[in-house]
C-alpha cells in the first residue's frame, strides 16, 4: 500500500474519527458524523496506475424498494459508488440515472427532500460534463443524507450507506486491478484498516440494530474481506488477493441488490 494508503489513511484519521460537528438548532443538540474518504480517490488511485475501461463495470439496475430500511441504506451506498464510476467513465447519461435512484432510495429513507437539490444540480453538471464539479456534487449529496440520518438519530443507516458504498467500490477496483495485472493495483485493494473501522462502527449500533439481518450480513462481509485481503505474513502483494476480495464483494452485492425484505 505504498501509492494510496498514507493518503487514504491521513484523511481517514483526520477527517473521519474526529468527526464533523453538525448543530441541530431545533433541539440544542450537536450531532456527530463520522466519514470516511469517497471512493472517487479510490478510483482515480487506479486511474492513474492502469486507465480501466470503467464502463465495463456497470450493472444492471437495482430495484429502489426494499423493505428493510438498513437494505435500503446499504444499497444507496452502492448506488453512490455507482455514480462515482459513471463520472469515472465521463458517461453523463449514466451519471443522471444513477443519480435518481439515489434520490428514489434516499426518500425511502426519509431524507429525500434533502437531496432533491442536488440531484438537479448532478444533472446539470452532466450535461456540460462538468467531472470535477460531479464528484464534488456526489460528495456533497452522500454527506446531506449522512447528516439528515445522523440528525433524526439513524447512525447506523450512515454507516450502512458508507459500508455499502465502500464493498461496491472494493468489487470494482478488484476486477479493475485483476484485469491490469499491475502489482500496484493489486496493493490497493488492501483497505485493512478501513475495513476494520466500518466493522467497529457496525459493532457500536444499539443491540437491536446490530442484530438486523442486513446489518449482520454487512458486518459478516466487511470480516470476510478483511481476512481475504491479509497475505502470508506481511506487506507482499498477493497475486489471487483481487480474485478473493472481487468473489466476495460481488457475491454481497448482487445479494444485497437482489433481496426484498
Amino acid at each position: 500500500m505504498k501509492l494510496f494508503q498514507p493518503i487514504f489513511f491521513c484523511l481517514l484519521l483526520f477527517v473521519a474519527r474526529p468527526g464533523l460537528a453538525q448543530s441541530n438548532e431545533k433541539e440544542g443538540q450537536q450531532i456527530e458524523v463520522l466519514t470516511v474518504p469517497s471512493p472517487a480517490e479510490f478510483f482515480a488511485a487506479l486511474d492513474k496506475i492502469g486507465k480501466p475501461d470503467w464502463a465495463a463495470f456497470y450493472r444492471d439496475p437495482i430495484p429502489t424498494i426494499y423493505q428493510a430500511r438498513a437494505l435500503s441504506a446499504v444499497n444507496l451506498g452502492t448506488l453512490v459508488t455507482d455514480g462515482y464510476l459513471a463520472v469515472e467513465a465521463q458517461d453523463g447519461q449514466q451519471v443522471k440515472n444513477t443519480g435518481k435512484d439515489i434520490i428514489t432510495l434516499a426518500r425511502a429513507l426519509g431524507v429525500g427532500e434533502h437531496v432533491l437539490a442536488r440531484g438537479k444540480s448532478i444533472s446539470d453538471f452532466a450535461d456540460r460534463n462538468d467531472w470535477s464539479a460531479l464528484k464534488e456534487e456526489l460528495d456533497a449529496t452522500t454527506n446531506e443524507v449522512r447528516l439528515a440520518m445522523a440528525a433524526q438519530r439513524d447512525e447506523g443507516l450512515a454507516t450502512m450507506i458508507t459500508a455499502g458504498a465502500w464493498l461496491r467500490a472494493l468489487q470494482v477496483g478488484s476486477r479493475a486491478a485483476e484485469m491490469s495485472g499491475e502489482a500496484k493495483a493489486d496493493e490497493l485493494i488492501s483497505q485493512a484498516y478501513l475495513i476494520a473501522y466500518l466493522r467497529e462502527d457496525l459493532d457500536t449500533l444499539p443491540e437491536t440494530a446490530r442484530n438486523a439481518p442486513a446489518v449482520d450480513h454487512v458486518r459478516k462481509t466487511l470480516t470476510r474481506v478483511e481476512e481475504g485481503i491479509k497475505t502470508g505474513g506481511g506487506e507482499t502483494p498477493d497475486s489471487t488477493r483481487a480474485a478473493r476480495v472481487g468473489k466476495i464483494t460481488a457475491e454481497f452485492v448482487a445479494s444485497a441488490a437482489a433481496k426484498q425484505k
